[in-house]
Order: structure tokens, then sequence, then C-alpha cells
């Protein structure tokens, strides 16, 4: 066992003051010369610690830190932003295996996969070690300042490790809900800043990971040192445990009523900070805010299950009750969310995102389902994670059968038909999967010519390495350019999708060019309509002085000479038809 007490202090303390240097050297900032300063400072504190537990350097060890000195400074040394990312990830793979040959064999015993897997194999296990040395570190402080009884004990550490998970759930769901933030403000008197809770984030997390960097250098195999024990270590007693989960569902309950109240309970308007907002604007805030809780919480159920101590048949009954209840409340809030982006699509119509974000959100509620079993039921985790696995693999499958540029294509010119807004150069972001829906529009009646011609001009600019596409059939029938565009395209680049979208195209180009040709004459007399405003605003304005008003016409109307280009671009269209 470990002799010196003081060595947990200063693992601690350095892990703090890197966490602290990483906040103050790089949020906010581009990187430069921090990224020397921060890998110096790292290699200072880790020799240090080395020397203190009484390790040895390898030889290959010695001549890392040097290599890893020479990349980071070339960093600040030069600006190209390939060097640059390459400097870094350099950097850091050195710094990763020069931490980690401590407790590896020689380097030259490394089998050609090691070399690639054993930086992430590091910080996994580093992630795993931290956990450890809290656990023990706290119970150090128990044995030595002797804090009332043992179940009082447990319920302080349970309230110490709630603190900074409420606070960011606190933070997250007082951002999602402008109703909740006026809750909260009333009743606690003061308002959280996104940035401090973000920072003190950053600095905790990145302490966290330096602490156990710090543990795999500390193991030394020649004592009994509780630092390197390798068998699973339930630091989080069932008391810790309950009052953790017992916190955070209470907290989702309280803003769960809220959302009964207002968004599920459909007021027309809701009191926010300083006024009044429509239901629809509140319901369409905080969708992000809203799926980062529940993927923080299912980390946070998953980090209890793994390192909580459950020994007795009730221990084991109140962390399954907590963490149902708790899931179940999930569901609510991701309920919330996806009525939230609902409501936004309904006012603005779909986007690749936002239908991303529907379909992450079922593919969530299912591995919160999967989870649910496997904590009732007792399952291992290997179960949840290869259920969690092929429940991906589905997903990615059923992706591809849906289609949902084609989806979204097709919903968005509903929407239209319904009296609602569309966005059409929206489609021209979409891919090739989406243009038979698209096309389909020119056969609808209830569709206004100007949304069909500007329909057409996007569709115009989507195949330029294809220009005999509007050629008429009389010139090029229907099966020569099928031909041509085998002939332009290589074999290996067939792509299903765009063959389809070619042939709809091809016969289609009538009505495609028909609009074409409407759009061009509409912007021809738009902007001769405004040419002559202009004009007539010169000839007022310099009354009987010729000269001015021929310089105004040539300076101010800046429409002078483009009210041509709309000519040429129809005389071009025209010229197809005739040929």
């Amino acid at each position: 066992m470990i002799k010196d007490n003081g060595k947990f202090h200063l693992i601690i303390l350095f892990a703090l003051l890197l966490g602290i240097l990483v906040d103050y050297l790089f949020y906010g900032k581009p990187i430069g010369v921090s990224f020397f300063i921060f890998i110096f400072i790292f290699l200072i504190f880790s020799l240090f610690l080395v020397k203190k537990f009484n390790q040895k350097l390898k030889k290959e060890q010695i001549l890392i830190p040097i290599l890893l000195l020479l990349l980071s400074s070339g960093i600040f040394l030069r600006s190209s932003s390939f060097l640059i990312f390459f400097n870094s990830v350099g950097s850091l793979y050195l710094l990763f295996l020069f931490l980690g040959l401590f407790s590896e064999k020689q380097l030259l015993d490394f089998s050609f996969l090691k070399y690639f897997i054993f930086p992430l194999s590091f910080i996994g296990q580093s992630f795993q070690k931290a956990a450890s040395f809290l656990g023990k570190f706290w119970d150090l402080i128990e044995t030595k300042r002797k804090l009332g009884s043992p179940t009082f004990q447990s319920l302080i550490r349970g309230i110490i490790i709630s603190l900074p998970i409420l606070v960011l759930f606190v933070w997250l769901l007082s951002s999602a809900d402008i109703v909740f933030q006026k809750y909260l403000d009333s009743l606690l008197k003061i308002s959280i800043d996104p940035e401090i809770v973000l920072r003190t984030l950053i600095v905790l997390v990145s302490s966290y990971f330096f602490i156990g960097f710090f543990v795999q250098i500390s193991a030394n195999k020649k004592e009994e040192n509780l630092l390197s024990e390798n068998k699973k270590f339930n630091f989080l007693g069932s008391i810790e445990s309950s009052v953790v989960l017992g916190a955070v569902g209470l907290l989702f309950l309280i803003f769960i009523l809220i959302q009964f109240v207002y968004l599920f309970g459909g007021k027309e308007y809701v009191w926010g900070i300083e006024e009044y907002i429509t239901y629809s604007e509140y319901a369409r805030k905080g969708f992000l805010e809203l799926i980062a809780v529940s993927i923080f919480s299912l980390f946070l159920i998953y980090g209890i299950d793994k390192f909580g101590k459950r020994e007795s048949i009730f221990q084991k009954r109140t962390f399954k009750i907590l963490s149902s209840v708790l899931v179940f409340e999930l569901f609510v809030i991701m309920v919330s969310a996806s009525k939230r982006l609902l409501l936004y699509i309904d006012g603005y119509g779909f986007t690749f995102s936002r239908l991303l974000g529907l379909i992450f959100l079922l593919w969530l509620f299912f591995i919160f389902l999967f989870f649910l079993f496997k904590i009732i039921y007792e399952k291992k985790e290997t179960s949840f994670l290869f259920s969690a696995f092929w429940l991906t693999i589905l997903f990615s499958i059923g992706l591809n059968i849906f289609n949902p540029d084609a989806f979204i294509a097709k919903k968005n010119i509903e929407r239209y038909t319904q009296g609602k807004q569309l966005d059409v150069w929206y489609f021209y972001q979409l891919s090739d999967d989406a243009i038979p829906e698209i096309i389909k529009i020119f056969e609808m009646n209830n569709v206004d010519d100007e949304i069909k011609m500007n329909i057409a001009i996007n569709l115009s600019y989507r195949y330029p390495q294809y220009p005999y596409l509007m050629e008429e059939e009389e010139i090029m029938p229907f099966n020569k350019k099928l031909e041509k565009i085998k002939e332009d395209r290589e074999w290996q680049s067939f792509n299903l999708s765009h063959n389809k979208a070619l042939i709809v195209f091809i016969r289609n180009y009538k009505k495609i060019k028909e609009y074409q040709v409407k759009y061009w004459e509409k912007e021809e007399a738009r902007c001769k309509e405004e040419l002559k405003k202009c004009e007539e605003w010169c000839e007022r304005e310099f009354a009987e002085k010729s000269e001015k008003i021929i310089r105004c016409k040539k300076t101010e109307c800046s429409w002078w000479g483009s009210c041509e280009m709309y000519k040429e671009n129809i005389q071009s269209i025209q010229s197809i038809q005739r040929r």
C-alpha cells in the first residue's frame, strides 16, 4: 500500500492545474504557441511524478520527449494547415506513447496493429483508472477525517457527485425552455452563464482524464499499489447512486410538469423572461439541448450501472426502480424534443438535418429500451452493446431504403399544396435521389407558375456537364441522349440514382424548358420596369440638365446593361428549340 498519501494529493493538484491550463490556453483561441507550452508543462509534471513514484524510464522513452517538443514546436513555427494538423496529431500520439510505455513492455515488442490502437486503449484505460483512483482518494479522506457514520459519508459523497451533474442539466434545460428558465430565475435569483458552465465542465473533464494518465505512470509493481489494481472497482455505493439518480429524476420531473402545462397543454401565449412569446416560438426552442440531456443521461445511468456497488436485493431493486423512472422521464423529454422539432418542421418544412434529428430520436428511444431491459433483467454489458450494434446497423440500412432526400422533397411539396411556404432553392442542396419527386411538381395544377419557374431554373444549374439534355427530340432523340451520357461517363462511375434522375429529367425537358423561358421573360420584364423607374427618377432629379441625366442613368441605374443578359438567356433557350 502507498505509504505517502501526499502522492495522491500531487496527482489531484497536477491534474487540476492542467485542466485549468487547457481552459486558459485553448478555450476560444486559435492553436499556436499555447500547444507547445502545454506539452512542455505536461511533460514536466509527468517526469516529476515518475521520479516521485520511483519509476524508471525505458531507453526508447528518453528520446520521445525530445521528439515530442520538436514536433509540437512546429505548430507555432509553421502556418500550413496541413502541418499544424499533422504536428498536433503526431504530438498527441507521441505523448500517449510516452505515458503508456510505463505500464507496457518494450516498444520493440509492439505488433503492427498495436502501434495504431495503443493511444485509444490508453485513453480508455485512463478513464477507468481515474474512477478507481477517485474512489480510493475519497476513502482516504473518510478514514483520516472520520466524517460521521458510513451512511452519512455516503450521503455527503452522493451530494458532492450530484452537484456538477445537476448544474449541467439545469443549464441545458434552462437553455431549452424559456419558461423553465423563468421559474428558475425567480426561485434561485441567479442567472447561469452558459460560458461559465461550459468552461467549468472543460476543466473538470480534462482534469479527470489527466488523473487517469498520471495514475497509469504511477503504477509500481514492486509494492502493493492500490492504484494499479486491475480488478473491477465499484467506487459508487448504493446510497451515492440513489442520491444522484433521485436528484436528477426530481429535476426532470419538475421540467416535465412545466412541459405538460405549456408544451403539451397548447397555451396560445407563453410568458417569457421579458415579454410574451407565441406558443409556436416557445415550442421550437431547445431541441438540441434536450437531445444533449438525453445523451448525457444515458452515459450517467450507464456509468452508475458500471461503477455502482449493489450487494443486497434491496439495493438492486432500488437501482432498478430509480433507473426505470429516470428512463421513463427521458422518454417524455424525448417526446417533448420531437414535438418541438415537428412544430418547427410544420412552420418551415423538412431539411435533411431536421429529418435526421427525428430519426436519431427514434434510434435513441430503442437504445434506452435495450438499456432498460439490461438493467431490469441484469443482463451483461456485452449483451446491451451487441443489441445496440445491430440496432445501429439496421437503422443504417433502413435509412438507405427510406431515401431521405426523396421524402424531404415529397413532403415539402405536399406542405405547399396545403397552403404553406416552400423553399424552392433548398431543393438544389438535395441529391439526385430527390429529382423524380421534384419533377412531379410540373404535373400539378394547384402549383403556381412562380414555383415551377424557380424549380426549372434550379434544375438548369444541376447538370452543366450534360448541355445536350435540353436538345429537342428531333435533334437528339431520347435514346441518343442516354447513349451520349454513357459515353461521357466511365462505367465505373455508374450510379443508379443519378441515372434514374437523368432519365426523368430528359422525359420532362420540354416542361422544364418552357418554365425556364417564362422565368427569364419575367426577369427581363422586371428588369425593364426597374430600369424605367430609375431613369424617371434621374430625369426628375436633374430636370433640364441633360449631361447629368445621362451620367445618372449610367451610374445610378445598376440595371442599365443587365436586362440584355435576360434576353440573351431567352434567345439561347429558344435557339435550342429551333435547332
